[in-house]
């Protein structure tokens, strides 16, 4: 039985997000979302790795082993449970829901069990991410896949990370909400959003953002 502070579970399901947006996860990336140093990161994985949660892929990436990702997907589900709860109980947004449910993640299963029936049983965040226990369909591709002209819908915020919420909450990019693609270039996707409001999206953001078009 692995016994760890909320601190080490922090580190757990952050190389879960990421992997869940980007499909690999490097050192560099876990400090960044955890606002911590590389050399923090490395001495937290270290200890990981010495009780057989995280391994080393290559020299600056890692991954869960099989009983990280048991430990990871539990405190997630706890967690997308949670954002369910605050979003349509409370009234909270995208990003607020993300913070708070940190503190509600921690729960005790019955409550959460509750929690989740309470809601109808969900099987997606407010995010639009799989809450883990289900299995999802999805027939989206990323913002930086649509043609210019294109209409479509967001339907993910993949793996809730800290630097797309904190773009997508400042000009209202939810799931659900309409989007046209007016330009692109190099750097960024220049999007005209349902009500009319041009935004120009990083491509590092619009990566994270997954949408399914009107025709494809």
């Amino acid at each position: 039985m692995h016994l760890l502070s909320a601190r080490m579970e922090d580190y757990l399901t952050t190389i879960y997000r990421i992997r869940e947006a980007l499909g690999v996860v490097r050192v560099v990336d876990i400090a960044r979302e955890l606002h911590v140093s590389y050399a923090t990161t490395s001495k937290i994985l270290e200890k990981l790795e010495k009780q057989s949660l995280v391994k080393r892929v290559k020299y600056h990436y890692v991954d869960l082993t099989e009983t990280g990702r048991e430990i990871a997907e539990k405190v997630i589900r706890k967690h997308r449970i949670a954002e369910q709860f605050l979003v349509k109980t409370l009234g909270l947004n995208d990003l607020e829901s993300h913070h708070y449910a940190h503190y509600l993640e921690h729960l005790p299963d019955e409550l959460i069990s509750k929690i989740h029936s309470h809601l109808g049983y969900p099987t997606t965040c407010p995010h639009g991410n799989p809450i883990p226990g289900y299995t999802v369909t999805y027939d989206t591709i990323r913002l930086t896949e649509v043609n210019e002209g294109e209409e479509c819908v967001v339907k993910r915020l993949l793996g809730e990370l800290s630097i797309l919420l904190e773009f997508t909450s400042r000009y209202s990019i939810r799931v659900g909400v309409g989007v046209v693609v007016v330009s692109k270039t190099s750097s960024s996707i220049k999007i005209s959003l349902n009500r009319g409001v041009e935004v120009e999206v990083p491509r590092r953001i619009a990566r994270l953002i997954m949408v399914e078009c009107a025709i494809r």
